[in-house]
């Protein structure tokens, strides 16, 4: 199997090595694989493809891998039958900016969710175009999996321009459903078919009160009075929703935003990885070991076990826009076939939430497609449930134009 990883030059990419000497099911599972790590600067690619390399000689066993690097993204994406999307428009620096600027307006900065999020994206979506094109031209038939945040609004303009199907894998359902599992000491399959949502805003539906009460700590950050006002537990992002101005006090009051804890990490990592050092910290990609693999896993061999995935919505929750990219239950009853699952209905305030949301997302990806002029901006930002007036977004929006790095 040819496996291509688009930004591959990360410093978190030595983690899919990790996550292959453990391959869900066991590594006899495993098809040989031919990784090929794609990036733009073959300087930056030697060392994380040497590290690869090296965990992946620590752990022998199990089908061979071999691992290359490629400047070139066609000829990489040639043959390719499953693509991983983890490029990082404007790197580390570009993540403290959307961390940073939304604060100014009385909001929280991420660069997922809010004017963090948006911002993100309009870096993001016309950055990607080219890249897109290539997977269209060289690997249409390719298991295309998406890691690129803010992962529902990509998806989605990537699937309107080039009529690509892309998936969308993340590790927070896949964490989020463990824990109720755990909780609830049932299969973790059997919690996957009650989560639904978007990327990063999702929740977990019980299917009594009595499932509620004893989850609702699970509800990372938010409280239990909120937990029962929404009637599901929400997964970790809903907390920026639930809590905004708690969450704004404790960014405005820590002394560095994560980016920048990133940052610190990427250079010691990356001065490990040319040194050859033994021990090195890990990033915590666990987007490896819980969302792709188990995705390539099941795609390959079929499962009747659901994961939670993203795709383009179609009717899946009902009340959505059919091209926004929802996340829930799929089965894959054959190789290389999945088929959606029916989803719960989620409560009026979680219902009302993901309609916000929704919107802004497909609002934005019309006024990027349309060449973002500002006022689509503004109107698409005004949408978004983390802001509160026109004038707001008009000032998000500006910020925005003015500083976002490239």
């Amino acid at each position: 199997m040819r496996l291509v990883v688009l930004g591959g030059s990360g410093s978190a990419t030595p983690e899919l090595a990790d996550a292959l000497t453990t391959w869900p099911g066991g590594i006899d599972r495993r098809p040989p694989l031919e990784i090929v790590l794609q990036g733009r600067s073959a300087e930056r690619l030697e060392p994380v493809a040497t590290e690869t390399r090296r965990r992946l000689a620590a752990a022998p066993g199990g089908p061979p891998i071999t691992v290359e690097t490629s400047t070139d993204r066609r000829a990489a994406l040639a043959g390719a039958d499953v693509v991983v999307d983890a490029i990082r428009v404007g790197g580390l620096p570009a993540r403290a900016f959307d961390e940073t600027f939304p604060r100014a307006f009385g909001i929280p900065g991420e660069e997922t969710m809010g004017p963090g999020g948006f911002a993100n994206a309009l870096r993001t979506v016309p950055a990607l175009r080219e890249t897109w094109s290539d997977v269209a031209i060289a690997a249409s038939t390719a298991l295309i999996v998406n890691l690129t945040n803010p992962a529902g609004i990509v998806v989605a303009a990537a699937e309107r321009e080039t009529g690509l199907r892309v998936v969308s894998m993340c590790d927070t359902p896949a964490t989020h459903c463990a824990a109720i599992a755990d909780r609830l000491g049932r299969s973790v399959g059997e919690v996957r078919g009650r989560y639904l949502g978007l990327n990063h805003l999702g929740w977990w539906v019980p299917a009594s009160a009595a499932e509620l009460a004893a989850t609702a700590d699970l509800a990372m950050g938010i409280d239990p009075d909120v937990v029962a006002m929404h009637g599901a537990v929400g997964a970790a992002y809903v907390r920026y929703l639930a809590h905004p101005d708690r969450i704004l006090a404790a960014q405005l009051a820590a002394p560095e935003t994560r980016a920048h804890q990133l940052q610190r990490l990427d250079a010691e990592l990356r001065d490990g990885f040319s040194r050859g050092a033994d021990r090195l910290p890990r990033r915590g990609a666990a987007w490896y070991s819980r969302a792709v693999l188990p995705l390539i896993d099941a795609w390959l061999h079929g499962s009747e076990v659901p994961l939670t995935v993203g795709l383009r919505n179609d009717g899946r929750v009902p009340g959505l826009p059919s091209s926004v990219t929802t996340e829930g239950p799929v089965t894959f009853p054959a190789p290389r076939t999945m088929e959606s699952q029916p989803v719960p209905s989620l409560p009026e305030i979680p219902a009302a939430l993901l309609a916000a949301q929704a919107a802004f997302e497909e609002l934005t990806v019309g006024a990027i497609l349309a060449g973002s002029p500002r006022h689509l901006l503004v109107e698409a930002l005004l949408a978004n449930p983390m802001v509160a007036t026109e004038e707001q977004a008009a000032g998000l929006v500006d910020a925005i134009l003015a500083g976002s790095p490239s």
